[in-house]
């Protein structure tokens, strides 16, 4: 069973609960960004999540407590949370619980959705050890639960503790403190499944420092947890994106298409029924599979195809020539994509569907992972809303 407590946030003080003091993920900011949200606010979150030293970031994170610009929260609670975005020209509203998620190995009750390139996990490792603390959360996607759903449309009835708009989407923040919703909510998650949405290489980490405590004979404390945004797989809002795919360097197009050939008929413009759309020259062309897909939850994956057929098979690359993104390469959207073959970054690109909330809860069942960069999960949640420090889970696991 995944285990998940309620925790004590860390908290801005009431008047600085505003967009100023919000920043996206750490991975995605520039050196620029950071320095225009140091500018937009001096007590901004990216000087604890993106540091250019980490015992600085320490320095600010102990000073703003002792000056009350950060706070403790006085109660053990789960946080309700909202972020109404837009997504393929679509109006929706993403909708989960922040909470304490007890870490363990991969494998049984919490599942990573797809193979994980070796990131730079040294360096979050480094800032979580010299400060405790951490303001951005793991996502995970859990199962249908009419309790959770329950209990989460309750709080977020309620006036929220903290509402911002930030990047163009609003994001609300509620508390969830009554101890039978609490202990509904635990109970709830004893028989679930948590598959890893966004940050396995953060939940990577969080393993990595509870074994450096453990080896210093420290066995239990704050770092046996992480905190995670809960979100129901099928309902919960989330968008569940594809991850085209970029050929970035070619000898003979001409060849190439004459290669893509003997595995598809290929036809001018773009056929929705298509198995993938090729963009190069200006021009879309349809690719559908000659032959059948194989049989397996995996090969009805158009990243599990198109690696196996062009990248692996027409054009030979290893699992480490993907990796090193030299001849492949990746684009989050068509407009992406467009742009960069336009430019002649690439020399063409594919346009892949995206796969099914389903689709993926069955792969993680059988125990599988998908590809890598074959998910893109919209939106990102940003920091700022609140934090998890190693004392937050103190007198929080009994409720």
């Amino acid at each position: 069973m995944a285990n998940i407590y309620p925790f004590k946030g860390i908290l801005y003080k009431e008047d600085l609960r505003k967009a100023s003091v919000m920043a996206p993920p750490y991975d995605v900011i520039s050196d620029e960004y950071r320095a225009k949200l140091n500018k937009n606010n001096p007590y901004n979150v990216v000087r604890l999540t993106l540091p250019e030293v980490y015992d600085k970031a320490k320095e600010y994170l102990d000073n703003w407590l002792d000056e009350g610009i950060l706070k403790f929260d006085s109660d053990c609670c789960f946080y309700g949370y909202t972020c109404d975005y837009e997504f393929d020209g679509k109006k929706r509203q993403l909708k989960g619980i922040l909470a304490a998620l007890k870490l363990e190995e991969f494998g049984k009750h919490i599942r990573p959705h797809e193979k994980t390139l070796k990131g730079p996990k040294i360096d979050r490792f480094n800032l979580i050890t010299t400060t405790n603390a951490s303001f951005c959360p793991i996502m995970g996607l859990y199962d249908k639960s009419h309790t959770i759903r329950e209990h989460l449309s309750k709080a977020s009835s309620k006036k929220p503790i903290f509402e911002a708009t930030f990047e163009g989407q609003l994001h609300r923040l509620f508390k969830i403190t009554d101890k039978e919703a609490i202990k509904a909510i635990e109970e709830d998650f004893s028989n679930k499944i948590v598959i890893i949405a966004d940050g396995h290489h953060r939940y990577e980490t969080a393993l990595m420092i509870k074994k450096h405590y453990n080896e210093q004979g420290i066995k239990e404390g704050g770092f046996d947890y992480i905190m995670i945004l809960l979100v129901e797989a099928e309902d919960g809002g989330l968008s569940l994106g594809a991850i085209h795919r970029l050929i970035k360097k070619l000898n003979d197009l001409d060849s190439f298409i004459g290669k893509l050939k003997e595995y598809f008929q290929i036809e001018e413009g773009r056929n929705p029924s298509a198995d993938f759309i090729m963009y190069t020259d200006k021009r879309f062309y349809s690719l559908t599979l000659k032959g059948k897909r194989q049989k397996g939850i995996l090969n009805s994956l158009d990243s599990k195809v198109f690696e196996d057929v062009v990248y692996k098979g027409i054009l030979k690359l290893t699992d480490e020539d993907i990796k090193n993104q030299t001849v492949s390469g990746y684009a989050h959207s068509e407009e992406e994509l467009i742009e960069l073959v336009d430019k002649q970054k690439a020399k063409v690109g594919f346009i892949l569907k995206p796969m099914s909330f389903e689709q993926l809860v069955k792969i993680t069942e059988e125990g599988l992972t998908v590809p890598q960069k074959s998910t893109f999960f919209y939106p990102k949640i940003p920091s700022g809303l609140v934090g998890y420090h190693f004392r937050s889970i103190e007198g929080c696991l009994d409720v």
